[in-house]
């Protein structure tokens, strides 16, 4: 038997040795916080939502790093989790004040990449259709499950995350850290704690109907507000804080005096779900919890491009309670303490890349999309030539979304793309308008649509069917093939069907007459894609048709007529917008040969040149703009004469008023942004006028210098969602004045 006096000696020894092994061994069920076995308090930090306002929780930041407040763990909703996700990777307020600050945050909040590096057959679809789509997915419509895809957002959060990008459980962040988001389903809050952070924060900045929805896990979420707008739960569940610091930066409900629209009910509705339940969450903070709601007096949710004030406000308000945090401040020994018991920052270094793998569901080739990447095994990582490699992919029109991933696989690093299937499928329809009137009884009204089979093939295939009524009636079938993974070079066998009227006053055609001309045209366009700024094709047509009068005396014009030959044509487009350029070019040389041994009535040639660029300086744009059009050879038709007229060129004139075998417009166009072009989510307004000159003739020896009209024009355009809007009023020597009122691309 034991001896009772040797366990009696020996059990205080026991016990102390316990009590030590437990002081030096961690729990293995507790999240490892900076210095948990200190005497002072663990604190946690809750950051609510509230869009735009969000960027105030930097000042708050600011503040606690200030007054040497160490933080235990955080846990954020929608921008606060934005701010939170990127404070737990390491990145330090002052750096992240001067990130917002540099953003370009109508860039953030528009899909895709600048207009400048779509694929040129992108750019020629945007001249007569809208970039709004719904698809045709197993024979029944699919609407977008929002307005945005938030492609650009997401492809910002993995750049300022790159650092964390091989963490993929929030606990080993440098500060603990939780992302909430709605189960769109059930609206109950999902709380990430591990994949991939800027995922996880892109996820909780879902804004229901704004910004389609991220599917993890099985899983449809959207903003962490709906269900949980400050979530001072999550944080004591991560950390168990004897502290809770909560921000809250909601918009507050307004007045029913300022309910007066649609878009303010709406927006009540929205403000009352995240007011609710952000009070909930406020009531169960306890007295020694500490609650900080910055004054960010008239910032709303949208107003991205004040970031330095709403962190001025922030810092403000948690001034104001500089007491309460006063106390939870460490001495400076402490708390460097604290900061070396963290992970260490990680360095933004920009790896080697090993090897590159396409995670594709779609049916284009992976070698179609790791073409266009511009990066191979052994490349250094560059993420802004990254970023704008993937959204040239994404600018394909193929995909839902294109991200990336960094792995760390047998000990090397892995670039991984992402390139999601539509949701709506690939087979989509587009739709297009214009509308056209003037104080002189002219009017014009033209609806489109195009429907596009895509991916018919590994390397692109397209199939698009496109309809136009209205005024000018237009049907035309296209097959679109790419030749080569680059997508560098293609065939495009093509039919055309047009009806359109032709108002002429011209004396040697027919003076103040007017055709209604109906046109067939079969063809073969073949070329090579200048990498996405331009093209070079090649063009076999045969074409046949009639001209019928619809008004004036008979002509001997009236009747059929035939046409076929080549055309070798030299494109250019690196503008920013068809609507209001401000920066960029585009320029057009078409060669036309009609050969009477291709099918055509009579031999001729023509030549033609389109010159564009704009030059912006802060809100002044300068557009300067050339048109030469001429026959270098035989007898047009009038089907095939050179029109003149119309809003911007030789503003006065009605289109095609004036007609010839030759033309020329020189034209300068000044335009004048009366909103913020800084701004996210505003619709650019401007005014604007044009100075131009030119005319049509129907022989070279009559171009002379006296010859040429003046003219010039005076407008107010708006880029509304359907296109550029213009009231204007233009005039031309000799006293002809007109005002327009247009929708519908010019440029």
């Amino acid at each position: 038997m034991p001896n009772p006096q040797l366990f009696r000696r020996l059990f205080p020894l026991a016990l102390g040795l316990l009590t030590l092994a437990a002081s030096i061994v961690p729990n293995p069920t507790t999240i490892p916080v900076a210095a948990a076995a200190s005497d002072r308090p663990r604190i946690g930090l809750a950051l609510g939502g509230g869009g735009a306002r969000g960027m105030a929780h930097v000042g708050v930041l600011k503040l606690l790093e200030e007054l040497r407040i160490p933080v235990d763990c955080v846990a954020g909703t929608s921008m606060g989790s934005i701010i939170g996700g990127l404070y737990a990777s390491g990145m330090t307020p002052t750096d992240m004040d001067q990130t917002l600050q540099k953003i370009n945050w109508p860039a953030v909040f528009t899909d895709g990449p600048p207009r400048a590096d779509l694929p040129f057959r992108v750019k020629q679809e945007q001249r007569v259709l809208f970039n709004a789509e719904i698809g045709i997915k197993q024979g029944r419509v699919q609407l977008p499950k929002g307005l945005l895809e938030g492609q650009n957002l997401l492809l910002l959060l993995e750049e300022l995350s790159l650092p964390v990008a091989s963490v993929h459980d929030f606990d080993q962040l440098r500060i603990p850290y939780r992302a909430v988001a709605t189960d769109l389903a059930t609206g109950e809050p999902v709380v990430l704690g591990s994949g991939e952070l800027a995922k996880a924060m892109r996820a909780s900045m879902s804004i229901p109907s704004a910004v389609v929805p991220v599917e993890l896990d099985g899983k449809l979420l959207v903003d962490g507000g709906v269900a949980n707008n400050v979530p001072v739960d999550v944080v004591r569940k991560l950390c168990q804080p004897d502290v809770v610091i909560a921000v809250d930066v909601g918009a507050p409900l307004v007045p029913a005096s300022q309910l007066t629209s649609v878009l303010s009910i709406t927006e009540q509705l929205t403000t009352i779900l995240t007011v609710r339940n952000a009070a909930q969450q406020l009531k169960t903070l306890g007295p020694k919890d500490i609650r900080i709601t910055p004054d960010l007096r008239d910032i709303t949710s949208i107003d991205f491009a004040r970031s330095s004030e709403a962190v001025r406000f922030g810092y403000a308000a948690a001034q104001a309670k500089k007491d309460a945090l006063s106390r939870l401040s460490v001495s400076p020994v402490a708390y460097q303490d604290y900061l070396a018991s963290l992970p260490p920052i990680p360095q933004a270094e920009r790896p080697i890349i090993d090897f590159i793998r396409i995670e594709n569901n779609t049916r284009l080739s992976d070698r179609v999309i790791e073409g266009q990447l511009h990066i191979k095994p052994g490349d250094r990582l560059d993420p802004e030539k990254l970023n704008r490699n993937l959204n040239t992919i994404y600018g394909m029109d193929d995909f839902q979304r294109v991200n990336y991933t960094l792995a760390r696989e047998n000990g090397k690093t892995g670039l991984v793309v992402e390139a999601q299937q539509k949701d709506i499928g690939a087979d989509t329809l587009k739709f297009g308008l214009f509308l056209g009137a003037n104080l002189k009884g002219d009017s014009e009204f033209d609806v489109s649509a195009a429907y596009t089979l895509s991916q018919l093939n590994s390397l692109g295939g397209q199939w698009r069917n496109f309809v136009q009524l209205g005024g000018n009636i237009a049907l035309t079938s296209d097959f679109y093939q790419p030749l080569d993974e680059d997508q560098r070079y293609y065939l495009d066998p093509y039919l055309k069907y047009e009806q359109y009227n032709l108002d002429l006053s011209n004396s040697r055609y027919a003076d103040s007459t007017s055709f209604r001309v109906y046109r067939s045209e079969i063809g073969l366009e073949a070329g090579r894609n200048l990498e996405n700024w331009g093209r070079l094709s090649f063009g076999l047509y045969y074409g046949a048709g009639r001209n019928d009068l619809r008004l004036g005396q008979p002509s001997s014009y009236e009747g059929n007529f035939n046409d076929g030959g080549y055309s070798i044509r030299w494109a250019m487009d690196t503008l920013d917008s068809l609507n209001f350029p401000t920066s960029g070019y585009f320029a057009n040389l078409d060669f036309r040969d009609s050969l009477a041994e291709l099918g055509a009535d009579q031999d001729f040639r023509t030549l033609s040149l389109n010159l564009t660029h704009a030059y912006t300086w802060g809100k002044y744009s300068i557009i300067p703009r050339v048109r030469l059009a001429g026959k270098l050879s035989g007898e047009l038709g009038i089907q095939d004469l050179f029109l003149q007229g119309g809003f911007l060129n030789l503003s006065g004139y009605q289109p095609g008023q004036l007609s010839g075998q030759y033309a020329a417009l020189g034209e300068l166009i000044y335009m004048y942004r009366l909103t913020d072009a800084s701004a996210a989510f505003t619709i650019p307004i401007f005014a604007g006028g044009s100075l131009e000159v030119g005319g049509a003739w129907n022989d070279y020896s009559d171009i002379d210098l006296e010859s040429l009209i003046p003219a010039g024009s005076l407008f107010l355009g708006v880029d509304t969602p359907l296109g550029p809007f213009y009231m204007a009023g233009g005039y031309a020597e000799g006293g002809n004045a007109s005002l327009y009122m247009l929708l519908g691309k010019l440029f």
